[in-house]
């Protein structure tokens, strides 16, 4: 049987993780979803994704690829790889794609989501999915902060220095960039269709300095001018971010 393409979206708790991709540091996401590849199929297979998530980092909607000669249905693969995967990594669905789709260059948009909780009582039960910052912040001056990362800018200043990106300019284009403020919870939404690495952390942390004034929503602009990592905010940390969807043509 000739080979083809399945194309899966998969959801995962990254606490217990290095990341997605594949290292000898630690387990990993994309080491999970290939061995249960290879207890369902046994051929070895290599699962390509659209991002590269950080250790520490969740996803609801990471797309994914990968080649089989196997018979099995593409639809039937979601729950076939589920059923061999560690409960905290699931496929919620598989496709057959077109030869040639590339989950990660063929992605046309990307959101993802930071929460945060206020006040000085940390979060028991929500613990590993928010960054909890006990201070008080100014939400307002957080949320006119926000506006600024949206359109084209380069964010060289958000990125990390050993940040490793095909663009030599680290310019990126940010379709939305909204704060949303229910009570002593925050959350963070960024679109686009490509992302630096760290950068939507550094652009969160960078936020909460502002919330906490130690910058001010006005030095943003300064910020991006300056292409140094050391004028923006700090990183925020893994625990409170999602990769939510990404979306294809």
């Amino acid at each position: 049987m000739s080979k083809r393409l399945i194309k899966i979206t998969i959801e995962y708790d990254g606490t217990g993780y290095v990341g997605w991709q594949v290292q000898p540091n630690g387990p990993t996401v994309q080491e999970e979803v290939e061995k249960a590849l290879k207890m369902l199929t046994d051929e070895d297979i290599r699962v390509r994704s659209a991002s590269r998530t950080d250790s520490g980092v969740h996803a609801l909607g990471q797309v994914a690829t990968f080649y089989t000669e196997s018979s099995i249905p593409a639809e039937k693969f979601a729950h076939a790889i589920t059923s061999r995967l560690p409960k905290d990594i699931a496929v919620r669905s598989s496709e057959e794609a077109p030869d040639g789709f590339d989950p990660r260059h063929g992605a046309k948009r990307k959101l993802y989501r930071y929460r945060i909780a206020t006040g000085p009582i940390r979060p028991a039960l929500e613990r590993r999915y928010l960054w909890h910052v006990k201070w008080p912040v100014d939400t307002e001056e957080m949320i006119k902060a926000a506006a600024y990362f949206t359109g084209t800018h380069n964010f060289t200043s958000f990125s990390n220095q050993e940040c490793n990106t095909e663009d030599s300019d680290n310019t990126r284009t940010i379709d939305r960039s909204e704060l949303i403020v229910t009570g002593d919870r925050i959350t963070y939404e960024i679109e686009g269709r490509s992302f630096l690495y760290n950068m939507v952390r550094n652009i969160t942390g960078t936020l909460v300095d502002v919330g906490l004034g130690n910058l001010k929503a006005g030095d943003i602009p300064a910020i991006f001018e300056a292409k140094d990592r050391q004028k923006a905010g700090q990183g925020a940390p893994a625990c409170g971010l999602c990769l939510m969807w990404i979306k294809y043509e």
